[in-house]
């Protein structure tokens, strides 16, 4: 997995910093992306950060209370600018589908739909996570956790369907392991009890009934896997 930082650095540089670091220690985290330490003196900045960007699963948006950038020169702001970097970031990974998540530091709240051009207002249909200084460690845990789960959540998401033939095929599983289980507790109370039946030994047939319907409610969800046995495929 590919991860991929977009900050601004008057905004939210040492956090950035911080953060990168821990993504870095996660497991089936190939690489992290972030500028200062991983683009090349002389390299081509845009055309680098388009490439990490094609390369990235992921990438998060920081954003701290001078995220949006006050110009220098008027009182427009630095994300609205079309040669703005982190607007550059941030419109490339959505347009390219990939998976973004804002990531709002300390107090801050997403900013308004006025406040972004055109290109970053699928920024605000995304679910925003936190990262705050006084839970930070909890905060990165939450972070790690939907990243690393983010492909098995998605998987998890798309249950397979049955097939009427496949219900069928399932059916009939779980009434032929109930009947090699019924026999089998039948051979067993009948060696054990001195040749007793075990309608018998459950005090008549609606006791015999009882256990034939357990054992057939056990075995279908067997069957239909919503009982999973202690053992097998970790």
């Amino acid at each position: 997995m590919r991860i991929f930082l977009s900050y601004r650095r008057s905004d939210s540089q040492d956090a950035t910093a911080r953060l990168a670091d821990r993504l870095a220690d996660l497991p089936r985290v190939k690489s992290v992306f972030l500028d200062v330490e991983s683009i090349a003196a002389g390299e081509a900045f845009p055309n680098r950060l388009r490439s990490a960007l094609a390369e990235a699963d992921i990438c998060l948006v920081l954003i701290g209370n001078k995220w949006i950038g006050q110009s220098k020169t008027d009182d427009t702001t630095r994300i609205k600018a079309e040669d703005d970097f982190v607007r550059m970031e941030v419109a490339e990974a959505l347009r390219l589908g990939k998976r973004v998540i804002p990531v709002l530091l300390n107090e801050t709240t997403m900013p308004g739909r006025d406040q972004l051009p055109d290109d970053l207002h699928p920024l605000l249909e995304r679910n925003a996570l936190f990262l705050r200084h006084m839970s930070f460690n909890q905060d990165v845990e939450i972070l790690s956790d939907a990243i690393l789960h983010s492909e098995a959540g998605g998987r998890l998401g798309k249950k397979r369907r049955l097939t009427p033939m496949g219900i069928g095929i399932r059916i009939l599983g779980g009434l032929a392991l109930a009947a090699l289980m019924l026999l089998v507790i039948g051979l067993i109370s009948f060696s054990t009890s001195g040749g007793q039946s075990l309608e018998t030994l459950l005090g008549g047939r609606a006791g015999l009934g009882l256990l034939v319907l357990a054992v057939l409610g056990l075995c279908q969800a067997l069957s239909f896997g919503m009982i999973r046995l202690p053992f097998g495929r970790s």
